[in-house]
C-alpha cells in the first residue's frame, strides 16, 4: 500500500466517522427525548449501539476503496437505520 492510498483511506474514514457521528449524535438527541431508556430491553439495545460506531466507519472506508458507491451506499444506509430506529421502537415501548 503507497502513502497515496494510506493517506487516501485514512481520510475516508475521516469523513464517514464524522458523517456516521453527526447522524449518531442526532439519534441519541431523539432517543433521550423520547425516553426510549425507561423499557430494559430497549437500554439493552441501546448498549450494543456503541460499538457498531466504532467499526461501521472503517467498513464503509474499505468498501469505499473497492467500489465508492457501495461505500456511500453502506455508509447512508447506516444513518437512515439509525435516523428512523428511534421512531420505529417508540410503537414497541408501552406507555
Amino acid at each position: 500500500m503507497s502513502a497515496r492510498s494510506f493517506a487516501a483511506f485514512i481520510t475516508r474514514v475521516i469523513v464517514y466517522v464524522v458523517f456516521i457521528g453527526i447522524a449518531a449524535w442526532i439519534a441519541q438527541s431523539i432517543w433521550n427525548f423520547y425516553d426510549l431508556d425507561r423499557s430494559a430491553e430497549l437500554a439493552a439495545l441501546r448498549a450494543q449501539f456503541s460499538p457498531l460506531l466504532v467499526i461501521v466507519p472503517v467498513i464503509c472506508a474499505i468498501l469505499a476503496g473497492v467500489a465508492r458507491p457501495l461505500g456511500v451506499f453502506a455508509a447512508c444506509y447506516v444513518v437512515g437505520a439509525m435516523l428512523t430506529a428511534p421512531f420505529a421502537l417508540l410503537h414497541a415501548v408501552p406507555r
